[in-house]
Order: structure tokens, then C-alpha cells, then sequence
């Protein structure tokens, strides 16, 4: 049974449709509550197997009542789809202190919030769980203009589930970050709705003025959904679904790499002996997810 948070479009519900069509039971949660009531007109032949909630993620206690809730609807809860997302509309070197909060209220906090909430529902039952956070490409490579604010919390969402991958090695909850690049999704838009700083607004795409339809040219949703939950059954730290990114990701790779100084010398001896411990502990855990997986 899997709970998706920014479930009534997009990467959400093509998450929603791909466990459905794999047998699962799913809550689809969203802000928006018509959103989700038009969406599920759309699962087809799901009766009894998915649950709506609207849920705001930002709001710590309306989350715990939602994982209150999932059990009461469905007894366990086995995945939880960390998803929901929106994107900034004002360039980060202009945008206010509001429109930072909003973003990484959603984009990050979001994630802790659903851990937090949700991560004790998933041990208890003791049969193995999977925890599922949506970064973005953006979490890898640099934005231009105005999407720098996305991108500082998608590497933020990155970085988060790296960290918590290994804090969970061995306890039988698995953690894998979903890092897709251009998807069918209507996040700038429903983004822009519901900004706090410009409701209303269209919203600038973060590519400038690419010549296609950006909608036109992203993925179809269900796609996405596939591949995620064959990312989750193999216990895959990376979801990777857009391979013409590959190329850009090794050049940066080699610009971090050949930024370090030479070898160290004598003097790091002490520095190496930390080191050396922090990547003990990391190969240890590593071990432990190779052995679950």
C-alpha cells in the first residue's frame, strides 16, 4: 500500500496509476481537493483500492493525521511517495523570503514532514517498507533563471535522501530519490496558482523561451510512475528516467573532480583517520542495502 503526496496530477498520478495497474492500494494526497476528486474519475477500474486525502504538506499536524489515517483506511502503509512539488516564479536573486519559505516549505520540508510522520507506521508492521522522494534533474545540474530557488531545494531533497538511505541501511525500510527531467506535468502552472507571491500569475518556465512546448516535449507521467516502481522493488539509491542528461552530469562530475587540490600530504594524517571512519560507517551501511536488496 503506497501513500503519494501531489497526487492529483502529474508525477504523482502517474505514480498513482502505475501501482494501481500493479495491484497496490494507494491514498492520493493533494492541497487541492478538486484536483484529486477529477483525477480519480480517471483511474478506471480501481474501485476500493485508493483512498483520496487533501493534505496540505507543509502542515506538520494535518500530515500525522494522515498517517493516522491511511491506517485506519488500509491497515499498513509500505511506500510513501514523497512527490509533492512546486517550482519558484520570481528569479532567486530577487525573490522575497516568502517565496523562499513556499518553496522549500513544500519542496523540502514536505519530505521531513512525511518521514517524520510517517516512518514509524512504516517499521511497525516489521514486512519491509520503501520510502520514495521526488528531486528532480535539478538536483543534479544547475537552473538558469528563475527556477534557482527549485533547484536549491531539489539538491536539498537529493541530499536528504542520500543521507537518510544510510541512516535506514539495515532496518528494512529502503530509501530511493526520483530525479526526472521533463515530465507532463502542470507544475508551473498549478505553481503558479498557488504561489503565495504571485497568485494568478502564468508563471516563467525556467528555460527562458525554449522553442517547443514544454508540456509537449516532457514524458508521460505513467512512464515515470513504471520506472519508480521498478526503482523501488530493486532498492535503486537513483531513479534516473531521462538519459539525455547523462553527458552534462559527467561534465560536471569532472569539473568537481578536477577542482581538488593534489593528494595530501603527512600534515591530513588526522583529517584522513575521520575520514577514513566516515567511510567505514558509509561502506558498512552500503553492505547492509546490497544484502536487503
Amino acid at each position: 500500500m503506497a501513500f503519494i503526496t501531489g497526487a492529483a496530477s502529474g508525477i504523482g498520478l502517474g505514480l498513482a496509476q502505475a501501482f494501481l495497474e500493479a495491484g497496490m492500494k494507494v491514498v492520493l494526497a493533494d492541497v487541492r481537493r478538486a484536483a484529486l476528486e477529477a483525477a480519480a474519475a480517471g483511474l478506471g477500474p480501481a474501485a476500493g483500492r485508493y483512498h483520496l486525502m487533501e493534505v496540505d504538506v507543509t502542515d506538520r499536524a494535518q500530515m500525522a493525521r494522515a498517517a493516522d489515517e491511511v491506517v485506519e483506511v488500509f491497515g499498513k502503509v509500505h511506500v510513501l511517495c514523497n512527490n509533492a512539488g512546486v517550482g519558484g516564479i520570481t528569479p532567486m536573486h530577487e525573490a522575497g523570503y516568502e517565496e523562499w519559505d513556499w518553496v522549500l516549505g513544500v519542496n523540502l520540508f514536505g519530505l521531513i514532514n512525511g518521514v517524520k510522520s510517517f516512518l514509524p507506521k512504516l517499521r511497525a508492521h516489521g514486512e519491509g517498507a520503501h520510502i520514495l522522494n521526488t528531486s528532480s534533474m535539478a538536483g543534479l545540474i544547475p537552473m538558469p533563471a528563475p527556477g534557482g530557488i527549485y533547484a536549491t531545494s531539489k539538491f536539498a531533497a537529493r541530499g536528504f535522501s542520500d543521507s537518510l538511505r544510510i541512516a535506514l541501511a539495515g532496518s528494512g525500510v529502503g530509501v530511493s530519490v526520483l530525479c526526472p527531467g521533463l515530465v507532463k506535468t502542470g507544475m508551473i502552472q498549478t505553481g503558479a496558482e498557488l504561489s503565495p507571491v504571485a497568485a494568478g500569475a502564468q508563471g516563467a518556465t525556467p528555460f527562458g523561451a525554449p522553442p517547443v512546448n514544454l508540456f509537449d516535449a516532457g514524458v508521460d507521467p505513467i512512464v515515470i510512475g513504471r520506472r519508480a516502481l521498478q526503482g523501488i522493488a530493486a532498492n535503486e539509491a537513483y531513479i534516473l528516467t531521462h538519459g539525455e542528461f547523462r553527458d552534462e552530469l559527467a561534465e560536471i562530475f569532472d569539473e568537481i573532480l578536477a577542482a581538488f587540490p593534489p593528494a595530501p600530504g603527512p600534515e591530513a594524517a588526522a583529517r584522513l583517520a575521520i575520514e577514513n571512519g566516515r567511510r567505514q560507517a558509509v561502506a558498512a551501511a552500503k553492505a547492509s542495502l546490497k544484502q536487503d536488496g
